[in-house]
């Protein structure tokens, strides 16, 4: 019966984006060290009523079932009650499956808010809704040269155009993981379009398509650094 009314609850979140919750993480990111024996994140319950909170690890599809879900790690506990004003530690261990130990991996921390039902219920029906916060968890192999801060800085920029379209691509030649928060193109005349946002994977690249064909000269880019502050940045854009 908890295992049906989980489920439901986990469908409600995802199907729906409830405008609070009463979970807070104490950080927007969780990064994993190659060395450390485990990594450890803070769950506070702000509500006036104790949560139910449910916690589990994803490899990047949203919409997984957490039954249905491999990674290597696990997290506990995987479900607590949280008393109104308390919390709760949440911690991760590496299982020792084959990782890349020359780049770090992505994967995203789960945790669902579920709220007690009413007490006036009775045999009424009612909707629960779940609220669920899902978070970059980024495993760092020890051996990584460098530092994240020194990777966004060596992001390389170039604007690409072809039958009259234009994208902004970037190439990411760092082990690490980038999430831009916040980018904007300028050209000869100022900004080109809104800003937009994504994370460019270790040795990888990433395009944003841009509206028309206006030359792309530079861009101006945020980035979220270990600890979620964001650090900016400059660049010129090459064609």
């Amino acid at each position: 019966m908890v295992a049906r009314a989980l489920a439901c609850a986990w469908l409600a979140a995802t199907a729906c984006n409830p405008a609070h919750a009463a979970l807070v993480l104490s950080d927007t990111r969780l990064v994993y060290h190659g060395a450390a024996p485990q990594a450890r994140i803070t769950v506070l319950n702000m509500g006036r009523q104790p949560a139910l909170m449910q916690a589990w690890i994803d490899a990047g599809n949203p919409e997984a079932a957490p039954q249905d879900i491999r990674v290597p790690f696990v997290v506990t506990p995987p479900m607590a009650r949280i008393d109104a004003g308390q919390r709760q530690t949440l911690s991760v261990v590496f299982t020792g499956s084959a990782l890349p130990a020359d780049r770090e991996s992505l994967f995203w921390l789960n945790v669902l808010d579920i709220p007690p039902g009413p007490r006036s219920a009775g045999q009424r029906n009612y909707i629960q809704f779940a609220v669920r916060t899902r978070i970059k968890l980024l495993y760092r192999p020890a051996a990584l040269r460098g530092n994240p801060t020194q990777a966004m800085r060596r992001l390389r920029w170039r604007e690409v155009c072809a039958r009259g379209r234009c994208v902004v691509q970037v190439r990411n030649p760092s082990p690490y993981c980038i999430a831009i928060v916040e980018l904007r193109c300028r050209g000869p005349h100022g900004a080109i379009g809104p800003a937009l946002q994504g994370t460019v994977l270790p040795f990888g690249t990433r395009r944003w398509r841009l509206p028309g064909a206006a030359p792309v000269r530079s861009v101006s880019y945020a980035v979220v650094n270990d600890y979620g502050a964001f650090v900016h940045a400059r660049a010129a854009v090459v064609s």
